[in-house]
């Protein structure tokens, strides 16, 4: 059975944790809503644009890989980025089957003036993680998804 102090020391590591955890869905959240005020765009948006620029034209299928998603849940912010002149689709000299997504001259010129997407700043902190850490933190994020019976919920952003 655990004693006084124990169970004070378990109730403040929580009430650490859920500090920690609110710091980083408001820094995202802040984050998100900056973007799109101030350019447009949502935060997924600037990620996807952000990409393209950094690494140069690719396909659908390797951004997505790129942003860590499943395609068909790129293709809707790819859309919206065509939609908004920011990005086009041009057919790929080595094959013309395939799509090749480019940032027009508006888009790259955004990207000049725009912050780093904070999804990428959350991936590239998860990626420096030791593996052993980011095995530790996937459980203790899953029981809490199951805590939360959130298992069901689709999510592939943040605030989109």
């Amino acid at each position: 059975m655990p004693t006084e102090s124990a169970v004070e020391t378990q109730h403040e590591l929580v009430q650490a944790c859920m500090q920690d955890l609110r710091l980083v869905v408001k820094a995202l959240e802040t984050y998100s809503r900056s973007v799109e005020r101030r350019f447009g765009l949502t935060g997924p948006q600037l990620w996807a644009l952000w990409e393209l620029g950094r690494s140069g034209p690719c396909a659908l299928k390797d951004l997505a890989a790129r942003m860590k998603l499943d395609p068909s849940t790129v293709v809707g912010v790819v859309d919206r980025l065509v939609l908004k002149g920011l990005v086009v689709r041009n057919p790929d000299p080595a094959d013309r089957r395939r799509v090749s997504l480019v940032p027009t001259p508006r888009g790259e010129a955004l990207l000049i003036a725009a912050p780093h997407p904070a999804q990428g700043h959350l991936l590239a902190g998860l990626e420096a993680l030791e593996r052993e850490q980011v095995e530790t933190l996937r459980g203790a994020l899953r029981t809490l998804v199951q805590v939360m019976q959130a298992e069901d919920l689709e999510a592939p952003f943040f605030f989109a």
